[in-house]
């Protein structure tokens, strides 16, 4: 009989090793938590897509935040006052594969297995939207990365923040200060808009406020995410000759227009593109110099943990005109972060009420939360000079001056 029972044990023990060999393929630093402690590392429980359709945004960020976790408690961790000392922080991660389902399972088991601290992450809407119910459910505080859609945050969550940037009201708000002082300065406005919810919202957005410092839209045209040929909107562009051609669109849509305005000799006083980035210049190489577009953040730019970030970026070989999604990931852990130490105590319920209508500190700025813990981030201006992406507003962070007008005499 104690044969059998050894047996059974030693059965038990290899399928529990064989198991967490499979979960060590997706896991950084196990830890156990210790909630309400002063005893050990604050555990933060998140996962990436590091694989399946985001894994190109995200494929260098499971270094990126071990090297986070690095540079943070090598300037002392997270201060606690109740433990009157810092503690290290830890990560426990996992790899979502892109699948919501995947997601839901695995933030179930931070909460309840892993029984870490806070959670972190994830991105994506797709993801964050489910996701954020397991926290509500488990009371443990989120603060997600790059979920920008704001019905998920008015759902009356309690443990639910997020740190997307810029969120479509701001997208281009720098962009259009910038606009009121050039010299010359445009009367005309075109608009094109890919078909998809976040790049129609921007356009609303603008399309009804450029007026008001007296721009005129004198066109709005809307494509499909698979359409290939532009000649006839380009055509209509062409002819109404507007000052500024706005182009409201994710990068990997918008590679055959941009294409073919080159091809067609499209000028403006500036081509603005709302998401312009280290993958599309690679695509279109030099059709889009001296455009402008937005950035939420880029190297250099001085602000509250630049530094710090400018260090886990470099160590990481992270740059954010490829990987333009960065900052909103960073900026989840430092809010987290100074939520704790604004709370005193590694406690989820003191934690939660530091985060209610917070403000936190961020290298882009302020990130402020609104009653359903969704943040009012911006962007920067920026513009591709000689092939590089330059922070052109505001002013009192520029890394270079604006070229202006910036594609007419191309």
């Amino acid at each position: 009989m104690e044969d059998k029972e050894r047996g059974k044990m030693k059965t038990r023990l290899y399928l529990t090793l064989a198991a967490s060999a499979v979960i060590g393929l997706a896991v950084a630093q196990p830890a156990s938590a210790k909630l309400d402690s002063c005893d050990g590392p604050i555990v933060l429980g998140t996962t990436l897509s590091e694989s399946g359709v985001f894994s190109t945004l995200a494929d260098r960020w499971r270094n990126m935040t071990k090297i986070f976790a690095e540079e943070v408690n090598k300037r002392g961790g997270v201060q606690v006052k109740d433990c009157n000392k810092g503690l290290p922080i830890e990560f426990v991660m996992y790899d979502d594969q892109s699948v919501p389902a995947t997601a839901v399972s695995l933030y179930e088991r931070l909460a309840s297995v892993d029984k870490v601290d806070f959670l972190v992450g994830p991105d994506w809407s797709s993801i964050g939207g489910p996701v954020s119910a397991v926290a509500e459910r488990h009371k443990v505080p989120i603060v997600m990365a790059n979920v920008a859609t704001p019905s998920i945050y008015e759902r009356g969550f309690k443990y639910v923040w997020g740190t997307p940037a810029p969120v479509v009201p701001r997208w281009s708000e720098r962009y259009f200060e910038m606009l009121a002082g050039v010299d010359p300065k445009p009367k005309t406005i075109y608009f094109i808009t890919e078909d998809n919810p976040v790049m129609k919202g921007i356009t609303t957005v603008w399309s009804k406020k450029v007026e008001d410092q007296g721009l005129k839209v004198v066109g709005s045209e809307m494509f499909s995410s698979t359409q290939k040929d532009f000649t006839a909107v380009l055509a209509k562009v062409r002819s109404l000759k507007p000052d500024i051609i706005y182009v409201s669109s994710f990068d990997g849509a918008s590679v055959p227009l941009v294409q073919q305005m080159a091809q067609m000799q499209i000028k403006a006083m500036d081509i603005h593109h709302t998401m312009l980035t280290g993958s599309l210049e690679r695509q279109v190489g030099a059709d889009i110099e001296g455009w402008t577009g937005e950035l939420v953040w880029y190297q250099g730019v001085k602000g509250d943990y630049s530094d710090l970030i400018d260090t886990v970026l470099e160590r990481s070989k992270v740059d954010m005109f490829d990987y333009i999604w960065t900052l909103a990931r960073l900026n989840s852990y430092l809010v987290i972060m100074q939520a704790i130490e604004k709370a005193g105590a590694v406690d989820r319920e003191k934690v939660k009420a530091a985060l209610y209508r917070g403000t936190f500190k961020s290298p882009a700025g302020d990130i402020v939360f609104d009653e359903n813990g969704f943040p009012n981030t911006g962007a920067f201006t920026i513009q591709l000079q000689d092939g590089k992406p330059v922070v052109v507003w505001p002013k009192d962070v520029a890394t270079g001056q604006l070229r202006w007008p910036a594609t007419a005499s191309k």
